[in-house]
């Protein structure tokens, strides 16, 4: 994984982590409070029964369960004052059964309208022993929330024979509701806006990236000037020995080899000197090489030769190649073809090398094309292939896939071709094919 991938990664991460982590503490906080708010709620209707419970003695409470008017209005108006101090929503007395022995609804049912709800609670006031108040949770009836506790009433002999109950309304049920509502979307909000920072972090790292990119391509231009002006230096010294033994030999052996070592001595001079132009400022690669016409077929003749004595004595199994017709001037082109010939016999030993590298045959091809204004030419191999990572990277100065490998070559042609007003295009399937499309003008700047 790249660097600015692990960023990337690391980011999202943390943007993650972050928004989950506000949205927690958020929750946290709504979960205590609810349940902070419920304990209260509780602790207040337990100490309204048990307070509640003391007001009525055991010999009210017998004459109560004796259907004594008078005993019911003295306990219904005791019911209702404890009702209307503690702000209760009802307040009533139970028997075993659950019938109502008193309350304050003004027209209450013969039996306990809740007991299939709350009658465990009612139960455990009436037969568990050491239990003096019972609160129940919030409960839902209709379109609001209630809480309710009970009490126990003994007789003269401490035995349970009535429950008072208080029932209250959750008033802050409201709250809650509200509450819950605004953190839903403080929640969305919280994740839009980290999405929005972590898009815009994003963004300012991409041109960081960049940036840094940029900065490190000038200084890698930089160092890679100052390599080529050493090495060309160091090697035109060597090349004019070359060619001068060379045309020596010739003249004392008339060898047609002698003829191409001056030939090869001079190209690789031109080359030379085109990089230590180059490596002196930002020049173009071909400044050194006016324009001139020539036979495009005659180049590609002499490359695809040279290509074949060079894997000697290794076969070369050349593509089909359709030669372009000859009549018309449909070979001649105009334009730089040292430069030309260069590019070509780098990217075919490319393809060579590939296919050695996948110990496969060499199998190549270099297809032509021309228009009014364009030449076109593919060259074709049956090698290693490139990933979709690698293909990214492989106009990069100094990347190479190569064990032993500049990573300098097709910087360096994309650079002639862009001096020569051209184009190329890469495209490769891994262990496959690998189809390299370049295109420049018939004619020099037009």
């Amino acid at each position: 994984m790249f660097p600015s991938a692990r960023r990337y990664v690391a980011l999202a991460i943390f943007t993650i982590v972050l928004v989950m982590a506000v949205n927690l503490a958020w929750w946290v906080y709504y979960g205590r409070t609810e349940k902070l708010l419920d304990t209260q709620l509780s602790r207040r209707l337990t100490a309204v029964a048990s307070a509640g419970a003391m007001m009525f003695d055991p010999a009210e409470v017998a004459r109560l369960r004796a259907a004594d008017l008078n005993s019911f209005a003295r306990v219904t108006g005791l019911l209702e004052r404890l009702r209307q101090s503690d702000s209760l929503a009802e307040a009533f007395i139970l028997d075993e059964n659950y019938t109502y022995l008193a309350t304050t609804l003004t027209e209450p049912d013969s039996v306990y309208f809740l007991a299939d709800l709350n009658g465990r609670f009612v139960d455990s006031a009436f037969f568990s022993r050491g239990i003096s108040v019972l609160a129940t949770p919030s409960y839902e009836t209709g379109s609001i929330y209630l809480k309710s506790a009970f009490a126990p009433l003994a007789d003269f002999s401490g035995t349970v024979v009535a429950v008072l109950g208080v029932e209250a309304n959750v008033d802050y049920f409201d709250s809650l509701i509200t509450l819950k509502r605004n953190l839903r979307l403080a929640s969305l909000v919280s994740i839009a806006g980290g999405l929005f920072l972590g898009l815009l972090f994003l963004i300012l790292q991409a041109r960081m990236s960049k940036a840094e990119q940029q900065v490190f391509l000038g200084q890698t231009h930089a160092h890679m000037g100052r390599m080529v002006a050493v090495v060309a230096h160091e090697i035109k010294n060597p090349l004019q020995i070359i060619r001068a033994s060379a045309e020596r030999l010739a003249r004392k052996s008339g060898a047609d080899e002698a003829g191409y070592i001056v030939e090869e001595t001079d190209r690789l001079n031109s080359i030379v000197s085109g990089y230590l132009e180059f490596a002196r400022g930002d020049v173009s690669l071909v400044a050194t090489e006016p324009p001139a016409s020539f036979d495009l077929n005659d180049l590609l003749g002499s490359v695809r030769q040279h290509v074949t004595q060079h894997c000697a004595p290794d076969p070369v199994e050349w593509e089909h190649i359709d030669m372009l017709p000859s009549s018309g001037g449909g070979t001649k082109a105009f334009g730089h073809p040292r430069s030309l010939r260069q590019i070509l016999l780098n990217l075919l030993l490319n393809g060579v090398e590939a296919c050695q590298a996948a110990g496969r045959p060499i199998r190549i091809g270099l297809f032509p094309a021309v228009t009014d204004s364009k030449i076109r030419l593919t060259i074709t191999d049956y090698g290693v292939g490139l990933s979709n990572a690698e293909l990214k990277r492989v106009f990069s100065p100094f990347y190479t896939t190569k064990q032993a490998g500049s990573g300098l070559g097709l910087y360096l042609t994309r650079k002639l071709l862009a001096d020569m007003g051209g184009t190329i295009k890469i495209e490769s399937r891994k262990s496959e094919k690998t189809v390299v499309s370049i295109e420049i003008p018939r004619e020099h700047g037009k």
